[in-house]
């Protein structure tokens, strides 16, 4: 479960771009460590296979209730977000499931329970919300590039490092909720102009900081190739191995991360407004 560390109890801090950055860049550690670990499994494509048999009836009925196609790697998923949902990760303001309705929770707290509470994001739209094509990219492009192809029978443990996987991506993706609130919030008049505008190439440009992604996908880079170099044997001739391919990690943060992340941003700032007066 990847560690989200916004301070909800105070709004100044869990908007404060310096803050989110920190967050951020401690995100990317929770990401590549969760996908150097799913690559140690080959593809295990059964895990992803329609209508699981092994679920039975009435599991299936309730999976495919929620969204799913009924595959063992959706309940895992769902069954690891019914534990969440009970102690309040999605209460979270940037914490989404991928498989609702969730049991409600009861146990635990990530705020204290006042109705002066002020929210700190406005109402998320469903549009916002981007799990489906999340999990698309995962299955079909992430986990054929990182693994070996193949069955190795490790179906538990492949579903297991799945939910993780894709958890650490999904809270790095909805984290923007926070850097897209600050932004309009420090440059409110700009920002509102391109919401009344419907403009949705404006708003883009908007979030985008080319320089700073460029850098962000360097760290990536060097991070992946730090965290999942082999150390080799003293028999070995000493050339550098790795356990996952550190430019595949930065182009998984360039093609699918940070577009996904400023899709739920510009889709959050269109409906903005909405509950505004005026």
């Amino acid at each position: 479960m990847a560690a989200n560390t916004a301070d909800v109890t105070d709004i100044k801090t869990a908007l404060d771009l310096n803050h989110i950055r920190r967050s951020l860049m401690r995100m990317e550690d929770s990401i590549i460590f969760s996908l150097i670990e799913r690559s140690q499994y080959k593809t295990n494509f059964p895990v992803y296979e329609p209508d699981c048999k092994q679920l039975g009836e009435f599991r299936l009925h309730q999976l495919k209730s929620a969204g799913s196609n009924g595959c063992l790697g959706d309940w895992f998923i769902y069954q690891t977000e019914c534990l969440h949902s009970q102690v309040c990760r999605y209460k979270h303001p940037t914490e989404f499931a991928f498989f609702p309705p969730l049991p409600e929770p009861y146990l635990g707290a990530t705020s204290p329970d006042s109705a002066d509470t002020v929210p700190i994001l406005a109402p998320v739209p469903k549009e916002a919300v981007v799990n489906g094509k999340l999990l698309e990219i995962f299955r079909t492009k992430i986990v054929p590039t990182i693994c070996e192809e193949g069955d190795d029978g490790n179906h538990g443990s492949t579903s297991c490092q799945d939910v993780h996987s894709l958890q650490t991506m999904a809270t790095r993706i909805y984290y923007g909720l926070f850097v897209a609130e600050s932004k309009f919030r420090s440059e409110r008049e700009t920002a509102s102009n391109l919401i009344r505008a419907r403009d949705r190439e404006g708003l883009m440009a908007f979030v985008t900081k080319p320089e700073v992604e460029a850098k962000n996908i360097s760290r990536v880079i060097l991070k992946a190739e730090t965290f999942s170099q082999n150390i080799p044997q003293e028999s070995e001739d000493g050339a550098k191995t790795y356990k996952i391919n550190g430019e595949y990690v930065g182009t998984v943060f360039r093609d699918y991360i940070m577009p996904l992340t400023k899709e739920v941003e510009v889709e959050y700032l269109l409906a903005r407004l909405d509950n505004e007066p005026g």
